[in-house]
């Protein structure tokens, strides 16, 4: 889309809420230890962290790929789910 900004870590906690067009449309809570943080929704992609139960995270995105459900939750963060290691709270 023409109108969408890509945002550095600093402005996207700005934005939560919706400031400056990016949207939280939820959360994650953590439900495992050493969940891989990834550069993009890949079990290939580069590895930049873990995060660990009982951790929070805000979700700007969500997308499938390789079987698994991918949680944005940052500027190049993902997190992979397969149904049990994150739960989902989705935004009011």
């Amino acid at each position: 889309m023409a109108d969408e900004k890509v945002l550095n870590e600093s402005e996207l906690e700005k934005a939560v809420g919706g400031y400056n067009g990016v949207v939280v449309i939820g959360k994650i809570v953590v439900m495992t230890k050493g969940l891989n943080i990834r550069l993009t929704p890949s079990t290939g992609a580069t590895l930049v962290g873990q995060t660990n139960s009982p951790d929070q995270h805000s979700v700007y995105e969500i997308t499938q790929n390789e079987g698994y459900i991918w949680y944005r939750i940052g500027t190049n963060k993902w997190v992979a789910s397969e149904g049990t290691w994150v739960r989902f709270v989705q935004a009011i």
